[in-house]
């Protein structure tokens, strides 16, 4: 149990140990409220990470106390207020959880896979933090058990998005499933109908290909670009960007000069026309009945 300085309980630890033992979990709901930072534009990571914490060292009653809240709804923790936290909590502790105990691995990918389209941003967040944990302590097995998510917008864009986080990156080693990975993300994109083109869901899976490829590629080098040079023939003008932003890194072209030159030419090969502008016609003079 964490203590302070003159061996006393944190107030965290008190709460959240009277909520375990006690089952009433007001006082603890509204001390992370209070403590929140929310609403606002910020919340209390620091705090979300010693819940998970101070959970961790309650075992499987703690672990009870995580999914019960990282299932909190959006009616009982509405998005953009400060109980939006108290899911955020639950969920990070569920990936602590997740990473520390390997049996009660699955269990808890499960819980995260069902708060991955959750509709509040900062629950979905907060599911890239923990997949990230648990990914950092199961390396590549992770990597290979997330191929089940990599049907849906929501949850294709959180496995990016953690395979680039900083806590897993680092400890992923075979570049073979990453790229397989990155490959059924861009496959889904591209084989996305056209009404999907303003769903949240699939903005969120173009945009987590453009921030996280870069950072990919940087960590496993050619597998990563010889993907990106296959997919520099696509059509769609937004995953066409995101291959782009991914060579423009000066981390990226600097390390890999030559790979990222021959992604550039392909993109380049690839290019539609541009049309000739003496062939656009212009606005003509109607032909109508003549206003009165």
């Amino acid at each position: 149990m964490k203590r302070n300085m003159s061996g006393e309980k944190s107030p965290l630890a008190k709460v959240t140990e009277d909520a375990i033992s006690s089952g009433n979990t007001r006082p603890l709901y509204a001390w992370l409220c209070k403590n929140s930072h929310l609403p606002g534009t910020t919340p209390n990571l620091l705090i979300a990470r010693a819940f998970a914490d101070t959970c961790i060292m309650h075992a499987n009653r703690g672990e009870k106390l995580a999914v019960q809240m990282a299932t909190l709804d959006a009616d009982a923790a509405p998005g953009g207020t400060d109980l939006e936290f108290l899911p955020m909590c639950g969920v990070i502790a569920v990936g602590a959880y997740g990473a520390l105990h390997a049996k009660s691995r699955r269990d808890m990918l499960d819980v995260l896979h069902d708060r991955a389209d959750d509709l509040r941003f900062r629950v979905r967040d907060a599911v890239v933090e923990a997949l990230a944990k648990m990914g950092a302590a199961s390396e590549d097995a992770l990597a290979l058990e997330v191929a089940t998510w990599m049907d849906g917008y929501f949850h294709a864009a959180a496995v990016l998005r953690a395979l680039a986080h900083e806590a897993w990156l680092p400890q992923l080693h075979d570049p073979t499933v990453v790229a397989m990975r990155l490959d059924e993300a861009y496959e889904l994109a591209k084989t996305s109908p056209r009404a999907a083109a303003r769903y949240p869901g699939r903005k969120a899976l173009v945009e987590a290909l453009a921030t996280a490829t870069g950072s990919i590629a940087n960590r496993f080098g050619v597998p990563i670009f010889d993907l990106l040079e296959k997919w520099s023939v696509v059509e769609d003008p937004e995953l066409r960007e995101t291959i782009a932003r991914a060579a423009q890194s000066k981390s990226v072209s600097s390390r890999y000069r030559a790979e990222v030159e021959r992604v550039r030419d392909a993109l380049a090969a690839s290019a539609p026309s541009v049309r000739d502008p003496r062939s656009i016609v212009g606005p003509t003079r109607g032909r109508g009945r003549k206003r009165r």
